[in-house]
């Protein structure tokens, strides 16, 4: 069948409206893949972004159509639209999803879902009473979560077992549903992130069931990177995840090295990292952002916020490895464009984690957007059927889509257009600035997760160009000091005092030559580019509020807790 959609790329920020591009679902095909004739049920569907915050696509849930996020590193649908769904069954099953932030309580329910050509009668749903903290999402007309992680992940599923007994089948995840109905289509998913350049316009990227993107199916032929912990059949002891085995991370050649792993069955040196879409920054442990960072010449970081602040024209070379395939990053994707009052500043898109012991098992870090922008991702459930008590090991596989040498001189172009563009929209603002209102501290080991985590807003001191900090000495000061010097020459003489006036005037002849020296530096730096602030020399501390993506730090990645009932026979 043919079918069209649209998949919406928005962001938390502030942009007013998600943008719509159409969707291909081919019919289905008999293709040669991975030795064997499988037929595939293809949904491709255009993905498209603006900001680089939320990847999101239509849905039709009891007999309404809206937008969706798509989030690898959840496991339930949950919805909270503006109006009643037309359920096919209702429940008094409460249920409450816990996020890092927020939360969202409901009833189990059932409804009809449609995605694509893939129509799953009755899904089990949240249908949400209440979501603390997701006003982001909502203002953009988003309405919810579809989460693509396991069914041992899915509070929906775990309570309609609890329920109805572990055999009941009903409150299986959506991609669990489609397998079902698709028995002769390989179990998996892929995932093409889009990244704007902010030059031509938005890219797309891609969402399949069952079947490769055109021009990428030699993700096929990719190393298998199994799910880690494996956990199949009855040896459940965590939730579910989409994580994998990295190798290591290098930052201009050279190998960070990592603590020990919280997961006891991998290698020295070695570390088990979730692959999740629903976080725009990825969150490392921040020994590690440190590592990155302070590579780049010109970065400064602050304790106050947890942020680096680097210069938007420079970068610096990073690399991760899986299963002996080194992924690199492309520099757009290392550090992002914001604003501080009517100065545009870059930040890192690799934002700290610190997870405490024994707060979650099985993992040591996340990977999103920021990383799964440079890969085109496969995720496979394995030999999954419903009733399979052995199903094979789920595994990713990953195909690099950043050239090293294509992405330096496409950083360079696009990065000066992207700080120009927002000079602009600073121009244009009528918002004026931001207070400003924080030290900084160059004490980066010292730093902690307070702030990062904390859901209120943060201030982040930045360094700017915009005004010397030094200059002619105010009035009311000369004045006081020629009030001190009279009450000197009382106290200790007037040879003291000469002394010290003639200390006094050297520092203001010293201050007269730095203030010279500065004025003609920032002349230049205003011709130069007008608008941006670099981070070099001396210069005027400002500080600014940064709002943190919401959906960074509302994820219950960190915080669900593994299953309290006897498990089930499934992945």
């Amino acid at each position: 069948m043919n079918a069209r959609l649209a998949l919406f790329f928005v962001s938390l920020c502030g942009i007013a409206n998600a943008l719509h591009l159409p969707v291909v679902a081919r019919r289905h095909q008999h293709e040669y893949s991975g030795a064997i004739w499988v037929q595939k049920t293809r949904l491709d569907q255009n993905v498209e972004n603006e900001r680089d915050v939320v990847y999101a696509t239509n849905i039709t849930l009891g007999g309404q159509n809206f937008p969706i996020q798509l989030d690898t590193g959840s496991s339930d649908v949950w919805v909270l639209p503006p109006t009643p769904l037309n359920l096919t069954n209702t429940t008094d099953i409460q249920a409450n999803l816990t996020f890092g932030i927020g939360q969202v309580t409901g009833n189990v329910a059932f409804a009809d879902m449609t995605l694509g050509p893939h129509t799953v009668p009755s899904q089990a749903i949240l249908n949400a009473t209440n979501a603390t903290d997701f006003g982001a999402i909502f203002s953009n007309n988003i309405y919810g979560i579809l989460g693509l992680s396991f069914d041992l992940g899915s509070t929906v599923f775990l309570e309609t077992i609890k329920n109805f007994g572990r055999n009941d089948t009903q409150g299986l995840s959506f991609m669990s549903r489609v397998f079902a109905q698709n028995t002769s289509a390989p179990n998996m998913f892929t995932v093409l992130l889009g990244r704007s350049y902010d030059e031509d316009g938005p890219e797309e990227g891609a969402f399949t069931i069952g079947e490769y993107v055109d021009g990428f199916e030699d993700v096929g032929m990719q190393t298998k990177l199994y799910r880690t912990p494996a956990q199949i059949g009855t040896n459940i002891t965590d939730t579910p995840r989409w994580s994998v085995v990295m190798d290591s991370m290098r930052v201009n050649g050279k190998a960070f090295q990592f603590n020990a792993s919280n997961v006891d069955t991998v290698q020295p040196g070695q570390q088990v990292v979730v692959l999740d879409t629903g976080f725009t920054f990825s969150q490392i442990p921040p020994a590690a952002v440190d590592f990155i960072y302070s590579s780049i010449p010109g970065a400064q970081f602050n304790a106050t916020s947890g942020l680096w602040v680097v210069p938007c024209e420079n970068t610096t070379e990073l690399v991760f490895e899986f299963g002996g395939q080194n992924i690199t990053i492309h520099p757009l994707d290392i550090t992002t464009v914001t604003s501080n009052g009517n100065q545009t500043i870059c930040t890192n898109a690799y934002r700290g984690i610190n997870l405490p012991p024994g707060a979650v098992t099985g993992f040591d870090f996340i990977l999103g957007d920021s990383f799964l922008k440079n890969v085109y991702t496969s995720f496979d459930y394995g030999d999954w059927t419903p009733n399979n008590a052995t199903a094979g090991v789920p595994f990713v596989q990953m195909l690099g889509t950043t050239s090293r040498h294509a992405a330096k001189s496409e950083f360079a172009a696009v990065r000066m257009s992207q700080v120009q563009k927002n000079n602009a929209a600073l121009a244009n603002s009528t918002t004026g600035s931001l207070a400003l209102d924080v030290k900084r501290s160059a004490q980066a080991s010292l730093h902690t997760l307070a702030a990062r985590l904390s859901r209120e807003r943060m201030r982040v001191t930045v360094v700017t160009h915009a005004r010397p900090s030094f200059g002619m000495v105010p009035l009311r000061v000369v004045h006081h000091a020629a009030g001190c010097v009279t009450e000197l020459a009382a106290a200790f003489g007037p040879v003291a005092v000469a002394l010290l006036v003639g200390t006094f005037t050297l520092v203001l002849a010293m201050l007269a030559v730095v203030a010279v020296l500065g004025v003609r530096h920032l002349l230049r730096q205003r011709r130069a580019r007008a608008g941006y602030a670099p981070l070099d020399g001396d210069c005027e501390v400002r500080e600014a509020e940064v709002v943190f993506d919401a959906e960074d730090y509302n994820h219950h990645v960190m915080t669900q807790q593994p299953a309290t009932v006897p498990p089930p026979p499934y992945p």
